[in-house]
């Protein structure tokens, strides 16, 4: 049954996000990436127990943003952007579950706008990438 505008969930619950330490520590070393800077994108295809199809986790590194309201700021909107396109993704993977983490890159921050496109863009090179694997 094809999604509706109305029928869209576009709330980002405690579930989705990924917070097991042994889950990222395996995204790090077998996920594949993608980059459209100042975001980059790690995803892999894992099996987990949840009702919903992706876990997300969002990281500004202290490294290139040491004041921790900087990073919380870069933070949101990079989850704002995710949350309101997530259909995408949810639409495109129907049997598989995925773990995916985005990683802000740049050392200045940017505005809104340019989040919102980076994460769409690469939300859709994942769903490509995501496609072409299933096919395999």
């Amino acid at each position: 049954m094809p999604l509706e505008q109305h029928d869209i969930d576009y709330t980002f619950t405690k579930s989705e996000r990924l917070c097991s330490k042994k889950a990222i520590d395996d995204l790090f070393s077998a996920g594949k990436s993608n980059t459209q800077f100042p975001i980059k994108v790690i995803y892999k295809l894992s099996e987990f127990e949840s009702t919903f199809p992706v876990r997300v986790l969002f990281v500004v590194p202290k490294k290139k943003h040491k004041r921790a309201n900087k990073r919380n700021v870069l933070k949101r909107r990079m989850r704002e952007a995710y949350r309101l396109k997530k259909h995408v993704l949810y639409k495109a993977l129907e049997f598989q579950k995925i773990d995916i983490m985005f990683v802000y890159l740049s050392n200045q921050a940017v505005n809104y706008a340019e989040i919102d496109t980076c994460i769409s863009l690469l939300m859709n090179a994942v769903v490509n990438k995501i496609g072409s694997m299933a096919m395999k």
